[in-house]
């Protein structure tokens, strides 16, 4: 028998008062959406299993739905087509009232509404037809009103949308700005237990503080925690002193704290507001410190040079105009690589403007090159067959500048089809380089030799079980630790094999060298330890650092954690006796 009004088998007329309705197809469909939910969700690591869970599965449901509706609901038939009309009308009224990001509050509507109608037609059985039709034209309204009444604030690692409801503040809309008046006594370059600039001094995320003093299985001391403007940016911990990015009402900054009671010092402050949908508003790349001066590329282009003592700026330039170009989808990202007199920065401009070089002193350009015209890395130093060279990561694959001209070195045509590439090279001892990929396409390893008649590169492997998106990785003792989508993952460097999955957690991860640890900050602000080891997924300890969406690099400097998202920020107290100088 079917789960409905039994009372009379036979349809009405659209006037009558007794329907006997066939539900269950539609229970059918919407649990089978919410297994191939959770089948995507656990099964699968990767945006593409996301689109799945939340953009594809949806879809069908629904329109498996509108079927089952119209065809085999034997509902009124004036009340399947006014039905389907009032429902796609409703939908229709919650995408428009998100102009910008419609197609995101959609992920999260149409499940919603959906589930909640067949849920709400399953349990009213016992009911009359003309009440369970005003029931349904119910939930349908008061799916509609919600959402109608929500905002999206970014999206999640996964796709699925963050919401708030329209009339609470944004949240930075209240913030104040940081007195800009303070002093920094900070040092003429930065020393070996400073962190001075993206993912550390050699951009490859390790920390080399040894003889952890603690016990590794209690959480570090809470020193302090404070909030802080919207943006991805990480620290720049130099002396004492940190410096980041972050977003403030109509003002991006450059922000300047003590260390050691997270107490503002000094912002530096330009009237512009960066925003799109899927990391909501904010800077997105880290300030670099050299020989007193901060380097900093804001989300739509502005690209500074600033005392780091007071905040004042040197000088400023407008990336996007030097290259012809425009700000890319998702903001700026590229944190400045400061080398011999030079900045360089990814650019994404047309006509081998894809990367360029501006003098650290001036802000004059010195040059421009490259084939990529869109990514979201940043330059990374590396010295190949023995040659000091600039790597860079785009949609064109890999190239190798000469950093003093532009020249190209040598290059790996490896297009990123699917999502945008994110995440820094690797380099491996003195020939190997890994670029990772995120979607469908993986990480490659490439051999990279100097020859009597120029440069050659060889693929190695590629390894499709390992795509990180914009979640970098580390490297130890011949294997790679790091993100498959959102799943913490090693693999063996030599052949690219995975030799284990731990937590589907997403987020960042930092390498304790001298320890064998891996500190991840998870998406969800949470600290992971983690052994660097190839035998088997082991966590050592786990405490909760932030709230909410956390994207953001974590940094150990001077015996101190910090970690910040675009909510808070917070620092805590790692017991190490000493340094080895490793980073």
């Amino acid at each position: 028998m079917d789960i409905a009004d039994s009372s009379n088998p036979d349809e009405a007329d659209g006037r009558g008062t007794e329907t006997s309705l066939r539900i269950w197809p539609a229970v059918l469909i919407v649990a089978a959406h919410f297994v191939v939910v959770l089948v995507a969700k656990f099964a699968g690591a990767t945006t593409l299993g996301d689109m799945a869970a939340f953009g594809y599965a949806p879809l069908a449901a629904a329109g498996l739905l509108a079927l089952w509706w119209l065809l085999a609901s034997r509902a009124p038939q004036r009340d399947r087509a006014l039905g389907l009309l009032l429902f796609t009308v409703a939908l229709g009224a919650v995408y428009l009232s998100h102009p910008r990001d419609g197609v995101f509050i959609l992920i999260a509507a149409l499940p919603t509404a959906t589930t909640s109608l067949v849920v709400a037609l399953a349990v009213s059985g016992g009911l009359r037809w003309p009440l369970r039709r005003w029931l349904a034209v119910g939930v349908v309204a008061v799916c509609a009103l919600l959402f109608c009444a929500l905002r999206v604030d970014g999206v999640q690692g996964n796709l699925f949308p963050r919401l708030a409801w329209r009339w609470l503040p944004a949240p930075d809309a209240l913030m104040a700005l940081p007195a800009p008046g303070g002093v920094a006594d900070v040092p003429a370059s930065a020393r070996r237990m400073d962190w001075p600039e993206f993912r550390g001094a050699l951009r490859d995320s390790r920390s080399g503080y040894k003889d952890f003093a603690g016990d590794w299985e209690t959480p570090p001391a809470e020193l302090w925690r404070r909030p802080v403007g919207l943006g991805w940016s990480s620290f720049a911990a130099v002396g004492g002193y940190l410096f980041t990015q972050e977003q403030r009402g109509e003002e991006e900054l450059v922000t300047c704290y003590a260390a050691d009671t997270g107490a503002p010092v000094w912002a530096n402050a330009v009237t512009i507001r960066f925003d799109e949908v899927m990391g909501s508003a904010g800077p997105r790349a880290t300030p670099t410190y050299h020989q007193g001066k901060l380097y900093t590329l804001g989300a739509t282009g502005v690209l500074q040079c600033i005392e780091a003592s007071t905040g004042e700026t040197v000088w400023k330039r407008d990336l996007a105009a030097d290259v012809e170009g425009r700000v890319p989808e998702w903001g700026f990202s590229s944190s400045p690589f400061v080398k011999n007199g030079l900045v360089i920065v990814f650019a994404g401009g047309k006509s081998d403007k894809s990367v360029v070089a501006y003098r650290s002193d001036s802000g004059e350009i010195a040059w421009a090159a490259g084939a990529g015209n869109s990514g979201y890395s940043s330059g990374q130093w590396a010295r190949i067959a023995r040659v000091s060279q600039i790597l860079m990561a785009s949609n064109f694959g890999i190239q190798a500048f000469v950093p003093e001209t532009g020249g190209v070195l040598w290059e790996h045509a490896w297009a990123a089809k699917k999502n945008p590439r994110v995440v820094q090279p690797m380099v491996i001892g003195l020939n190997e380089v890994l670029l990772g990929t995120a979607g469908g396409q993986g990480t490659r390893r490439l051999h990279i030799e100097k020859g009597p008649r120029g440069w050659t590169v060889e693929e190695k492997w590629t390894a499709r079980g390992f795509r990180p998106y914009f979640n970098d990785f580390v490297y130890y003792k011949g294997h790679c630790y790091g993100f498959d989508g959102n799943r913490l993952t090693c693999i063996d460097v030599l052949t690219g094999e995975r030799q284990w999955r731990g937590d589907r957690c997403g987020g960042q991860v930092l390498l304790l060298e001298p320890e064998a640890k891996l500190l991840v900050l998870t998406e969800k602000g949470a600290v992971m330890i983690v052994e660097a080891t190839p035998e088997a997924y082991a966590k050592v300890m786990e405490f909760q650092a932030l709230s909410g969406k956390t994207w953001n690099h974590p940094v150990i400097s001077r015996d101190k954690l910090f970690v910040r998202n675009d909510q808070e920020m917070a620092c805590f107290a790692f017991p190490f006796d000493g340094y080895s100088g490793a980073s």
